[in-house]
């Protein structure tokens, strides 16, 4: 919360102090909240000039878009910093013939890749250093007559050969390049790929052009997703969406050996108090099964609104700590840190959440209570989530069935210390 807030709300509390006691209070408390929640990620300042390429979830076209006429360009090179988590992405496209003519650099399974297609050439390469650690580095992208050379903190990772024409010596005058998506449909691509990238860009130089980013709407939106200072692994939730995944895509939980059923939820959870959702299990016309929920001062898990388990939260206002669920046919656990507690599993409502798990008619939502932006105002959960486990899987939110475009899916703001997450996790 900024100065100005933290003043008018401020003035809110001691003017309802004059008038109306009981809603002083209430302000009061609000306010407190407000402070805590922000104090977990005092290190999230924004990356000034920096360009976020993940605005949108599912739609494959660009972030931001520019034309440069080649009659002006006087270098054949393209530099930028680049810094992401997410191991498969669209970093730029660009084109001299729409559809016909064109040039990708992404990153596949955390390396890049670079394709060309032309009228004489369809080529791929790949290979080189792991670039979703976290950490800027200087990307650069040089023709040189039949070859496209790919340099990284100024040195050559990759080289791709015959090439048709030198960029500079295209015979159309005009270039287009887009950044974080595609101008072609992501099926056309020689080496498919998800063309979403969770990933920011600062200091480019295009061709050696001073172009102005033909940016499109959802950069220019007051809720556009910025670039942060410092990032560490997670999914970042701004507290106004969801992501929902189908049961059909998640393991049955089902043991090999005797075939019993156990639910297992495990992540680890950065966040200020709140009142929120975390997960939820929703059955037939968003009936909810299940829910994992922040309450303020206490973590509360619920099955079938009947069996609830609370346990109080650690002092201190900023929850940063492992957290597991853990339901079998005798026993219903949740853990937070190294503080548990348990309960007997009723029987009638263990089977009917086994029941709707194994029909795989179900969805798994996270960071709220139901399906897509449904859930109520002020229940959305505002903060980081990592290494989200279900069934012994890990999530990944480019699978989601459905996910708000407010969520970062692979980065979330730096830790108090303002320290990289150095885990390795290619």
């Amino acid at each position: 919360m900024n100065r100005r807030a933290r003043v008018l709300l401020a003035r809110g509390v001691l003017l309802a102090a004059l008038w109306r006691p009981c809603e002083a209070w209430w302000l009061a408390i609000l306010f407190f909240l407000l402070h805590q929640l922000g104090a977990c990620f005092r290190s999230s300042a924004v990356e000034t000039g920096g360009l976020n390429l993940g605005q949108r979830w599912g739609d494959p076209s660009p972030t931001a878009t520019l034309l440069i006429d080649l009659r002006t360009v006087t270098s054949a090179a393209s530099s930028f910093d680049f810094r992401t988590f997410d191991p498969e992405g669209v970093i730029f496209y660009g084109d001299t013939s729409p559809g016909n003519d064109w040039f990708v650099l992404a990153l596949r399974r955390g390396k890049p890749i670079m394709q060309i297609h032309n009228t004489l050439t369809n080529v791929t390469v790949s290979g080189g250093q792991h670039l979703n650690d976290g950490q800027w580095h200087r990307i650069a992208v040089r023709n040189e007559g039949h070859f496209v050379m790919l340099l990284v903190d100024g040195d050559d990772q990759l080289t791709l050969s015959h090439v048709s024409h030198p960029i500079a010596n295209q015979p159309t005058p005009q270039m287009r390049i887009g950044v974080g998506g595609l101008f072609i449909l992501p099926n056309e691509l020689l080496v498919p790929l998800n063309p979403a990238l969770d990933g920011c860009i600062r200091r480019w130089d295009w061709l050696n052009t001073s172009q102005e980013w033909q940016e499109g709407a959802s950069v220019h939106d007051r809720d556009a997703k910025a670039c942060f200072t410092t990032v560490q692994r997670g999914s970042f939730f701004r507290g106004n969406g969801v992501a929902v995944f189908a049961l059909s895509g998640l393991p049955s939980g089902l043991s090999p050996t005797d075939g019993s059923w156990l639910l297992s939820v495990q992540l680890r959870i950065r966040a200020g108090p709140q009142l929120s959702s975390l997960v939820a299990v929703l059955g037939f016309k968003e009936r909810l099964v299940l829910r994992l929920a922040l309450q303020h001062t206490d973590l509360k898990a619920e099955l079938s609104n009947q069996t609830t388990l609370l346990l109080p939260l650690p002092e201190g206002g900023c929850l940063d700590s492992p957290l597991l669920l853990h339901l079998t046919p005798s026993s219903f656990t949740l853990r937070l840190g190294d503080t548990e507690i348990s309960k007997p599993t009723p029987k009638a409502e263990f089977e009917s959440l086994k029941q709707l798990w194994l029909s795989n008619m179900g969805k798994l939502v996270i960071g709220g209570e139901s399906g897509e932006e449904k859930s109520q105002e002020g229940y959305f959960f505002h903060g980081c989530l990592s290494a989200i486990r279900v069934q012994g899987h890990e999530l990944d939110f480019d699978e989601a069935q459905y996910r708000s475009d407010s969520i970062s899916a692979h980065s979330c703001p730096g830790s108090v210390e303002g320290k990289v997450d150095g885990d390795d996790g290619h």
